[in-house]
């Protein structure tokens, strides 16, 4: 089942029209319909943001019978990962996702303070 798919399937269960979700998510109803109708794929940061308002795991979106979908911890010997699993068509693992998300907050964080600093020395 495609991504597309289950984000349908998620979003009327909770009732809500594709208009609702794109709301929510501050996108327009066109980008849900491609995503649900697989005309595109929504990249890390909106497929986050997507399982968390459908309140769903990530990993649910994710998986379908030919996609597994491993956690860092899972790849401790990672020839034994690629030699026992053949389709693996995404490790990026919630953990990932998060980091990844916590990692640029703390970049714009610091962008900011390197800014407060900058205008503190320009008015000296």
């Amino acid at each position: 089942m495609s991504i597309g798919h289950k984000v349908r399937r998620h979003r009327e269960i909770k009732g809500w029209s594709q208009e609702d979700l794109a709301i929510r998510l501050d996108v327009t109803q066109g980008t849900i319909s491609n995503i649900e109708s697989d005309k595109s794929i929504p990249n890390s940061l909106l497929l986050n943001k997507i399982a968390k308002e459908l309140e769903v795991d990530i990993n649910d979106l994710l998986n379908d019978s030919q996609n597994i979908i491993f956690s860092n911890n899972e790849f401790k010997d990672s020839s034994f990962g690629i030699q026992q699993y053949c389709h693996i068509t995404n490790m990026q693992s919630p953990e990932l996702i998060e980091n990844i998300l916590k990692n640029q907050q703390n970049i714009t964080q610091l962008i900011e303070s390197q800014n407060r600093l900058i205008e503190k020395l320009i008015n000296k």
